[in-house]
């Protein structure tokens, strides 16, 4: 140990003496470092870190599966049905998502409310941190309304969560009583945001309730039970329940049931990104050792007549392998002090790419593990940049080293050659990734909608069942809305739909067509659209008709269907006139269909969905959109709806355009990390060109000297330096497209619209880094061709 501390002091006046390579190398060894850091720590808390509840690896999520739609919500029969499985679950908890009004204060304001079953506490093992949670009989029919509010309400209202439980709030125009308040942040990761306010939810068992598929399930294993036995049983459950309730004349559908850890489920969109982009950090890494690697080995080959010395005077290999780690030690050192900085800086930028409430579940830190991760890192670095000049040392013969004077080989070093190598082919990858998901965002920047946001705002309201009780009142209070609206300055087109397209609300029912061979239910997205809504969205009509305002409280009922919903339900038969029923009591006549739309999301492509109109439904929901140039503003907006009603909020007004620019968010910020990390891999792949070859044109300068006394031209000498690099270059082309085209695979799920091995893709990155790769090459030939050979010669 006290021979490795001198190593350790020789090493640092060695470094202190050459300040501009031990800054380049601590610069670029602190910059991977803590890259790396930074995507462990998100790997980390994705991954490896349980979610902050009891025993949360029993926590699973179950979907409905049918052969037109492979994960489904459940519905609420369905969970009734899985909660009396005891022998699988502990538990099983239902909710949905929704909003209500608070009023009586200065102004009405919408909250995001969650409906869920009364044991939601209890299931996941959290407990209020001031009141009681729910009861039983909070959600039986007659019982005094009561709530659970988030740390964040409770403080804007009470001024502190202790004082909230047993105060009274008005939600929909009902005194609702503050049971309890929640943790600081406590959300289940699935919704776009923390919930202001928790309802208790009782579950219907009613057929009709059967074909409403609209909650979010999460269930709590027992001991010892496995996740496929556990989604055996709820499938069995399922069953059984769709045959009993059919209904005569209907078969059951061909029912499953997904189960899926809740942890894999609220983080698997980003898993994906995250291991890619820690396996692009990876690369940087390895590409940023392979560069100081290349220092280091220039900087041995330039001390080994120093060496030969040394070898010739008795210092065995141990001792020169033992200074050579020293050295690459504390390089490593200073470089993950440097680079604990920048990770530092770089995991509050990282958590944008979580949705809120995964940010509060499973923020990325620096924890210990995550610390000592890097600890090993440094260490793993280390070694290896230490190994490198010490192999140099190895091939090392004395009696020529000795004999010759400085400068005067004018070998190319095998080694550097084949590190050169190893980046380019690392920077090829990862320049091939970057171009996919370039790819990947011109597709979904260019994929068809079927509806037109440009020019359309939109604002959601949530009618309160105190004031609108019935189908009737809301389609009255519908058709006031749209009259007080139409009048606004430069409305041009206005509608209402139940839910936004690209809002994140999807709402699906099981659809059985009339007079059909095939009896057995499918489910197809439910919709509900006023007339004006589709000509403001811009929904082309294919055949047939829109609604109108005749379609309204006891006329036909009537639907528009969209062409999946044709494909799907009425391949090979007039789809104008055919019947359908989704709730087995009402039967909808389809008199249009439009052109399909995307709903979901970018990404999903369009499924069954049929539309129903407001004046033959009246949904508490509603969504206004508006088509104007300039569009009113949101005070406009909300003195046109309080002439309508005074208790009815209207939280914001925004362009459809800002959802679809959210859909593509994400894909912009792994393009943007991508391009990033490629363009710190070829800027460190270049200078390791540059570094070589200016290198090895100085040790040869002699020998082209000569050359050009003999009569060789200047381009005949810069072609001979460039010729030899770009032997280098096609080799790593010829390596590095098959390995970019294997690694590529590993995008496959962040990838629309482009293949992981698409030809234009990896040929322009091959262009591209043989281009500059060339370049990097071709300015030290031309700098050396350009001396004069006598001053060269007289220097050597």
């Amino acid at each position: 140990m006290e021979w490795f501390l001198k190593d350790l002091r020789f090493a640092w006046r060695g470094l202190r003496r050459s300040p501009g390579f031990t800054f380049a190398v601590v610069l670029t060894l602190g910059l991977a470092l803590g890259l790396n850091t930074v995507m462990f720590s998100l790997v980390h808390s994705l991954v490896l870190r349980p979610l902050p509840f009891p025993r949360s690896e029993d926590l699973v999520r179950l979907y409905c599966t049918q052969p037109e739609q492979s994960s489904a919500s459940p519905s609420e029969p369905e969970v009734a049905a899985w909660a009396e499985e005891i022998q699988a679950f502990q538990g099983v908890v239902g909710l949905r998502y929704t909003s209500v009004n608070r009023t009586g204060g200065e102004v009405p304001e919408r909250l995001l409310a969650a409906r869920v079953t009364p044991n939601l506490l209890s299931v996941v093992g959290v407990s209020p941190i001031a009141g009681r949670p729910f009861e039983p009989m909070d959600a039986q029919p007659g019982a005094a309304p009561a709530a659970l509010i988030s740390h964040g309400l409770a403080t804007r209202l009470f001024a502190t969560p202790e004082a909230a439980p047993g105060q009274w709030v008005q939600l929909d125009g009902s005194g609702v009583l503050v049971a309890g308040v929640l943790p600081r942040g406590f959300a289940l990761g699935d919704s776009s945001r923390e919930p202001d306010v928790w309802l208790p939810l009782l579950l219907r068992t009613t057929p009709e309730a059967l074909g409403e598929h609209r909650l979010t399930v999460l269930a709590r294993l027992k001991p010892g039970v496995s996740l496929e036995a556990a989604r055996q049983a709820a499938a069995q459950r399922s069953l059984m329940l769709h045959r009993g309730d059919a209904g005569p004349g209907i078969a059951a559908p061909p029912h499953g049931v997904e189960a899926r850890s809740w942890q894999e489920d609220v983080t698997g969109q980003v898993r994906g990104i995250s291991y890619a982009l820690w396996g692009a950090a990876l690369f940087v890494l390895m590409i940023a050792c392979a560069n100081v690697s290349n220092l280091l080995l220039a900087r041995a080959v330039h001390r080994r007549k120093e060496n030969a010395i040394r070898i010739a005077l008795g210092a065995s290999l141990r001792r020169r392998l033992l200074e050579s780690i020293a050295e690459s030690t504390l390089l490593a050192v200073l470089g993950g002090m440097v680079g604990l900085v920048f990770a530092n800086w770089g995991i509050d930028a990282l958590s944008l790419l979580l949705a809120p409430t995964l940010r509060g579940l499973t923020a990325p830190g620096l924890p210990p593990s995550v610390l000592l991760f890097a600890v090993g890192l440094c260490t793993g670095t280390a070694l290896l940049l230490g190994l490198v000049p010490a192999l140099d040392s190895l091939q090392m013969t004395l009696s020529p080293l000795l004999k010759e004077g400085h400068g005067s080989t004018g070998t190319r070093h095998r080694l550097r050659s084949g590190l050169v190598v190893f980046q380019l082919v690392m920077a090829l990858v990862l320049l091939t990734g970057a171009g996919l998901s370039m790819r990947t965002l011109i597709y979904l920047t260019h994929v068809e909608l079927g509806f037109q946001p440009e020019g359309v705002m939109y604002a959601s309201l949530q009618l309160p069942a105190h004031r609108y009780p019935d189908v009737d009142s809301r389609i009255r209070a519908a058709a006031r809305l749209e009259e007080s609206l139409s009048s606004l300055p430069g409305v041009d087109a206005l509608g209402l739909q139940q839910d936004i397209h690209l809002g994140g609300s999807t709402r699906s029912s099981s659809v059985q067509v009339e007079a059909t061979d095939d009896s057995t239910r499918r489910p197809a997205e439910h919709r509900v659209a006023s007339p004006g809504a589709f000509k403001t969205l811009g929904v082309p009509l294919r055949h047939g008709r829109l609604f109108e305002a005749s379609d309204s409280a006891g006329a036909p009922e009537v639907a528009v269907v969209n062409e999946s919903f044709v494909r799907v339900f009425l391949g090979g038969r007039e789809p104008l006139g055919a019947r359908f029923t989704f709730d087995g009591n009402r039967w909808w006549t389809v008199v249009g269909i439009v052109g399909d739309v995307r709903h979901r999301e970018l990404t999903a492509p369009p499924a069954p969905a049929f539309y129903l109109p407001v004046g033959q439904v009246g949904p508490d929901q509603l969504t206004l959109v508006l088509r104007g140039a300039p569009a009113p503003t949101l005070r406009q907006v909300r003195t046109a709806v309080s002439g309508m009603d005074p208790e009815l909020p209207v939280p914001s007004l925004e362009p459809l355009g800002g959802l679809v620019a959210r859909g593509r968010q994400r894909f912009t910020q792994v393009l943007t990390l991508l391009s990033a990390f490629s363009s710190m891999a070829l800027a460190l792949a270049l200078l390791g060109i540059w570094g070589v070859v200016s290198y090895d044109v100085t040790q040869r300068g002699r020998e082209l000297s000569i050359r050009h006394v003999l009569g060789a031209s200047e381009r005949s000498l810069i072609w001979l330096v460039v010729g030899e690099t770009g032997r280098l270059v096609a080799l790593s082309l010829l390596l590095g497209v098959p390995t970019a085209m294997g690694l590529g695979q590993g995008l496959r799920s962040l990838l629309h619209g482009v293949s992981p091995t698409d030809i234009p893709t990896l040929l322009e990155v091959a262009v591209l880094l043989g281009g500059v790769g060339l370049l990097a090459a071709w300015l030290p030939a031309r700098r050396v061709a350009k001396t004069d050979p006598a001053r060269a010669l007289r220097a050597d």
